[in-house]
């Protein structure tokens, strides 16, 4: 069973391919999310866990959702995560979750995606993104194929710097930069309320016909790059940026 987080929709796109490759079955960890809950998986195979590297580790909003879910003990545990670059600390993560869910952990690999993280970092043009989704496929083939035959994803040693400062940052990160406030729809907004079903925490509410953000905010970037009109920013920071609109729009 493949269990995945997404925002724009990158961490999606790897886990349906992984569950075509492998004939296997998708959840999406929004589902319960948006209601605060866990779930109870009865499946006794493998469970493999698809999921954005947020703040160099999984989202938070995911950790918990695992954290409350069940799961059957002994069942072997995959992690795979998507980003535009390093996965930072994420094994450290993912090696505590499996732990603490009685689950045999196999392994953290990475699957390199399209930069989403509008607020703070350069967007690609839509030919770089189109390349990159393409330069995914192998890899994830690849992955697919460990899984398949019950391999354990070879991993690279965290550096020094992963290991200490990580664990002492995240917290703090999410507290005082994860935060919606500079979220507002722009005057070509047409209350369509794609940003309020695309939201995996449930942030966002439609007011008179425009998007109001609450306080459970992740950063998924999901709201402002899926907007089909273009008309979120955030702040002054994403004005004349390209959006990113998903792997399957490229």
């Amino acid at each position: 069973m493949i269990v995945y987080f997404t925002g724009t929709g990158n961490s999606r796109f790897v886990a349906e391919k992984l569950a075509a490759a492998n004939a296997d079955t998708c959840i999406d960890a929004a589902t319960y999310i948006r209601k605060g809950e866990g779930a109870r998986f009865a499946d006794p195979g493998d469970y493999v866990f698809v999921s954005p590297v947020y703040a160099a580790a999984l989202p938070l909003a995911f950790m918990d959702f695992i954290r409350r879910s069940h799961f059957p003990r002994s069942c072997r545990a995959y992690f795979v995560m998507t980003c535009a670059g390093s996965m930072g600390g994420s094994p450290a993560y993912c090696r505590k979750l499996a732990c603490e869910k009685g689950l045999q952990y196999r392994g953290t690999a990475k699957v390199d995606m399209p930069q989403n993280y509008i607020a703070y970092f350069t967007m690609h043009t839509p030919r770089e993104n189109r390349a990159a989704v393409r330069a995914s496929l192998p890899e994830i083939k690849r992955l697919a194929g460990l899984i398949r035959s019950g391999e354990i994803f070879p991993e690279d040693k965290p550096r020094a710097w992963e290991r200490i400062l990580i664990p002492l940052i995240l917290k703090p990160y999410y507290k005082f930069f994860i935060t919606a406030k500079p979220f507002h729809a722009t005057e070509k907004c047409v209350g369509c309320g794609r940003c309020e079903r695309v939201c995996p925490l449930g942030n966002i509410t439609l007011s008179a016909g425009k998007p109001v953000w609450g306080k459970r905010c992740t950063h998924c970037m999901g709201c402002i790059n899926l907007c089909p009109a273009e008309a979120i920013e955030y702040g002054e920071k994403t004005k004349g940026k390209p959006r990113y609109h998903g792997p399957n729009s490229v």
